[in-house]
């Protein structure tokens, strides 16, 4: 009998195909790939240095060609590791529903058993089967749901497609991934551990007994990460979130941070360094600088990114792995035209554009902006205004930073970098680079703290991309 009843609750919740080792084991072989291939971009730059003697027109040739193979090198690496995390993340999924199923095969089989030992009538037995098929319904469409979604971001990734595009590919074109850095190497390869004074400022931060400074990029380009940590700052409810998901671990004296995977279920990191060339956190006066929350997250992120590299990447996916909010609204620049409504890039955004990102920054929403627009004729934002004479007050206020004290006058936007919105109002939109200050046109730094204010037209023509996360949980 008992046989039997198995047999039949097997048949009522059924099984769920697939083999969350045979997904790893695809995951594991793309990382293998994006370690080959991170020794090839190590080639690559070995083999521009080696012979620095050379010059002339076939050497420049040779350094440009290396260059954006190793660029190409990069972004490949990166897309392999965000699709071997999908692939972990989807196997998790699939091992989960394949333990639920199981164990509400064994509940079946023993209501089962044990209406038959009591001899229930027909009515309670059914019962028992429809409720159960229901169950192993909604499981499985768990299951479908997380492939759908997996099969989507591997083909917004591209992995194999050798375009150098999409949610790792270089700069901000054709909706692909940002991340200027202002050095030219990503630094991620420097790590430095938490001093006892670190920790103390960290742990005052963490519980909200102190404040942090914003974010200030180095050489990893990571903007598009510290942006969207400095949009989440930008409010109380933003700066409370971040917080509440940072703690102290005494036993394993690391700082834990939760992120949030593709799926949205919470990943715990432990972060014990920072990076040395990463955010460059707190001024501690004196011309020294400490790392702060920031500084952090950042080395959590790096972590849950496979311990890799940071560069190119998309806000969006930022604020997903801090939030846990899945697929935050992309407002962008590009229309369509025509009666098959073909995409074309007119580098405007609409009215109803326009109040969308108003109202998340009156809401207090997380905003960054990614510049992949038009800079065939330059990347001067006339009429600029940046912060020049910024103060303390600035730091508490940065949407009222801009006033008749400061500069106004050429600014360069960097191609490729995503910045902070902080405000906007009819004619301006206000700004703040990660790179904690601007350049004026002629490339030389404008002496600010990297609040800038510019006109709609020219964010119009810059930004082509404006990610907008949901209300701060």
């Amino acid at each position: 009998m008992a046989l039997s009843l198995d047999a039949v609750a097997g048949g009522v919740v059924g099984e769920i195909p697939g083999s969350p080792g045979g997904v790893l084991a695809v995951a594991d072989s793309w990382r293998a790939g994006a370690r080959v291939l991170d020794e090839a971009a190590s080639g690559v730059v070995s083999s521009r240095i080696a012979v620095p003697s050379w010059q002339g027109v076939s050497a420049e040739a040779f350094c440009s060609s290396s260059r954006g193979l190793d660029a190409g090198l990069d972004a490949s690496i990166m897309s392999l590791l965000d699709g071997a995390r999908h692939l972990e993340a989807y196997a998790q999924v699939l091992a989960d529903a394949k333990e639920a199923l199981e164990r509400l095969r064994s509940l079946v089989s023993a209501a089962l058993l044990e209406a038959v030992d009591a001899a229930a009538p027909e009515v309670l037995v059914a019962g028992v089967r429809y409720a159960a098929a229901g169950a192993a319904v909604g499981i499985r469409a768990r299951v479908s749901i997380a492939a759908m979604q997996t099969a989507a971001a591997l083909n917004a990734i591209g992995v194999g497609a050798g375009s150098g595009t999409g949610a790792g590919g270089v700069g901000a074109h054709g909706g692909g991934g940002v991340g200027a850095g202002k050095g030219k190497d990503d630094g991620t390869g420097d790590k430095t551990a938490f001093s006892d004074e670190d920790i103390r400022r960290l742990r005052r931060q963490a519980d909200g007994s102190a404040d942090w400074d914003p974010v200030d990029q180095a050489d990893i380009g990571d903007c598009y990460f510290l942006a969207t940590l400095d949009a989440y700052s930008l409010s109380e409810d933003g700066e409370q979130f971040l917080r509440d998901h940072v703690r102290w671990s005494e036993e394993d004296q690391a700082f834990i941070v939760t992120l949030y995977n593709f799926f949205g279920f919470p990943v715990e990191v432990k972060v014990t360094d920072y990076y040395t060339n990463g955010n460059q956190g707190d001024d501690l006066g004196g011309g020294r600088r400490g790392p702060n929350l920031m500084s952090v997250y950042e080395r959590a992120y790096g972590q849950y990114l496979g311990d890799h590299n940071l560069p190119y990447g998309m806000p969006g996916n930022a604020m997903r792995a801090i939030s846990g909010q899945y697929g935050p609204p992309v407002v962008d620049t590009r229309g369509t035209s025509g009666l098959l409504g073909a995409v074309r890039e007119d580098h405007k955004y609409t009215d109803e554009e326009w109040a969308q990102i108003e109202q998340a920054v009156k809401d207090g929403r997380p905003v960054v902006a990614g510049t992949g627009g038009d800079f065939s004729d330059g990347s001067t934002a006339s009429g600029a205004t940046a912060n020049t004479d910024a103060d303390v007050a600035d730091r508490q206020r940065p949407d009222a930073a801009i006033d008749g004290r400061d500069r106004t006058g050429d600014y360069q936007i960097v191609e490729g970098h995503a910045y902070t919105v902080i405000a906007i109002d009819d004619e301006y939109v206000t700004l703040r680079n990660p790179w904690a200050h601007n350049n004026t046109a002629d490339g030389s730094d404008a002496e600010d703290d990297g609040i800038i204010r510019i006109t709609r037209e020219d964010y119009e023509k810059y930004f082509n991309r404006t990610d907008i996360g949901e209300e701060i949980p």
